[in-house]
């Protein structure tokens, strides 16, 4: 990991928060209904892990020591990143299931992980409660739950430093979602319901813990986390079911607010290589789970066919795409399978779209078809931008050279809010080094946490700021 990450996760370490209805002789009897559970309820606490502070300060200062010689490529796959995995498990915390809705409106149960503040024994104590929703994530168990993932310990380390409840939604799809269908990966209804759902339930599981809400509410997201956080914030405005929530703040960071033009710009004939080829084929996927009707994204329509065929030759790429995105993997696993598929060299660059069918780019993103594809209108209907404006305070952040998410999704949506006169305040932080330089999608991811973090922890949504 290079120097500028430890600065970071070191900043975070040490400043961071049921009706039956009987027969008649006219028509035969109907089966007696289950009552359907109210949305947002507490299904389950699991037990509680417990920390042993001096032995938490204690690792946390090995584990900073030995951050600088950590690639940030290999993060997890790193030994040395076990370290930070049980370090965050050291932190109290207990896993919860609690109800809450899909794309289609069915019940469903989600699971999630709620990360208690280091005084959490000493009760009675008033705390805040921050929805910190973590970013893309392939594999279906590298989730908060089971504290894994690439941000459930910035998640540990911030309820350790700075005093908040962060309670960790594992998303849908995700952690024991029961369902065994995709993640509904962008897809910004179900994510918002997801994410707000969690509330109720996060602060009901703290009764046995001596802790109590203060009322504030906090909500926290990068990327694909800052996308569902900025889909609840608009939710949650929006739905009379959580007129009872009120929002403090919220950190969207980074996030494709502009689905459809991000997507369209990332498909571009002029777009270059791009290092994660698992993320557009990741959205393929879901949405193909999503809208079955349509058919558009059908798997045999949308990619590459060399992709589709199934091998079994003992290769890195045995199997085939539909197998790669089951869940099973990450990301960085996924991606030389793809390239060494298409290329014959698992390290070959890859650009965004040679991994989706030609004919299928052509009829739905060529200049003759764009926006008003079939796909084009689905994607629009999960973009953010338009038709509204926050309320609460709001602090934004973005990278002027990241490949995943380009600031232009942060910057249109400044201006469609100025555009309609909003007037919360809305601070937006750039993703440079101190010379002005753009940071990766990684490091940047990394920076605007502390920031935000540091924003909630040291009240500055209280001070105006102009978009």
């Amino acid at each position: 990991m290079n120097p500028t990450v430890s600065r970071t996760l070191l900043a975070l370490g040490l400043t961071s928060l049921f009706l039956g209805c009987g027969g008649s002789q006219e028509a035969p009897p109907r089966p007696l209904q289950t009552p359907r559970v109210q949305k947002g309820s507490l299904v389950r606490v699991h037990p509680q892990e417990t920390t042993n502070l001096i032995e938490l300060r204690r690792r946390w200062r090995q584990t900073a020591r030995r951050l600088p010689s950590v690639p940030l490529g290999t993060l997890q796959a790193d030994a040395r990143a076990e370290d930070l995995g049980a370090l965050a498990g050291w932190v109290a915390s207990h896993g919860i299931e609690y109800t809450s809705t899909d794309d289609q409106d069915r019940d469903r149960v989600y699971s999630g992980r709620v990360f208690l503040p280091t005084f959490w024994r000493r009760g009675p104590h008033q705390v805040p409660l921050v929805v910190y929703v973590h970013g893309t994530e392939i594999e279906r168990d590298a989730v908060p739950f089971f504290i894994r993932g690439s941000e459930a310990v910035l998640g540990a380390l911030t309820a350790y430093s700075a005093g908040f409840v962060v309670a960790m939604p594992d998303l849908p799809g995700m952690g024991l979602d029961r369902s065994h269908r995709p993640h509904h990966y962008c897809h910004a209804k179900a994510l918002a319901h997801c994410v707000l759902d969690m509330v109720r339930p996060a602060v009901k599981s703290l009764d046995a813990t001596g802790l109590a809400w203060n009322g504030q509410l906090f909500l926290v997201g990068y990327s694909e986390g800052g996308y569902a956080a900025m889909a609840a914030v608009r939710e949650l405005q929006t739905h009379p079911e959580y007129r009872d929530l009120r929002l403090t703040g919220s950190a969207c960071m980074s996030g494709p607010f502009d689905l459809s033009g991000s997507i369209r710009s990332l498909l571009s004939e002029d777009s270059g290589p791009f290092s994660r080829p698992y993320i557009q084929s990741y959205l393929m996927h879901a949405f193909h789970d999503l809208y079955p009707d349509s058919d558009h994204f059908h798997p045999e329509r949308a990619f590459h066919p060399r992709l589709l065929e199934h091998r079994s030759t003992g290769a890195l790429d045995d199997g085939d795409i539909r197998q790669w995105l089951n869940g099973n993997l990450d990301g960085p696993a996924i991606t030389p399978k793809i390239a060494l598929r298409l290329k014959g060299d698992p390290q070959a660059p890859l650009t965004a779209r040679e991994v989706l069918n030609p004919e299928w780019l052509r009829t739905h993103f060529g200049p003759g078809s764009w926006p008003d594809s079939p796909v084009g209108r689905i994607l629009r209907e999960n973009d953010l931008v338009g038709g509204w404006v926050p309320v609460a305070p709001m602090f934004l952040a973005a990278s002027p050279t990241d490949e995943c998410v380009p600031s232009e999704n942060t910057h249109k949506m400044m201006r469609e809010w100025t555009r309609l006169g909003c007037r919360a305040p809305v601070e937006f932080y750039p993703l440079t080094t101190f010379r002005g330089a753009g940071l990766d999608h990684e490091t940047g991811g990394f920076w605007a946490l502390v920031k935000a973090f540091s924003w909630i922890r040291l009240g500055r949504w209280e001070t105006p700021a102009a978009p």
